[in-house]
């Protein structure tokens, strides 16, 4: 699954493995899981910067209308780009 903290890629099998050890943070960074409206700030500072993850997670939730966002195709794509 992906995390917002550290704009890392985390396998559904470390991601269990923390669980089943009672962590509930990052796998990865071990910050602790931000709320969504914290996320969205992350993700857009990263963006602002050149990350490509980010700039791939900014552009998808555009893409499916999550994370309070309006679904914006032309934005998305603006993105992918």
């Amino acid at each position: 699954s992906y995390r917002e903290c550290c704009m890392k890629v985390v396998c559904k099998g470390c991601f269990l493995a923390a669980q089943k050890r009672g962590m509930n943070d990052c796998p990865f960074c071990r910050a602790p899981r931000p709320k969504k409206s914290q996320a969205l700030a992350m993700v857009r500072k990263r963006v602002a910067v050149g990350d490509p993850m980010a700039i791939w997670f900014l552009g998808s939730q555009y893409f499916l209308g999550t994370y309070g966002l309006e679904k914006d195709m032309t934005r998305a794509v603006e993105l992918y780009e």
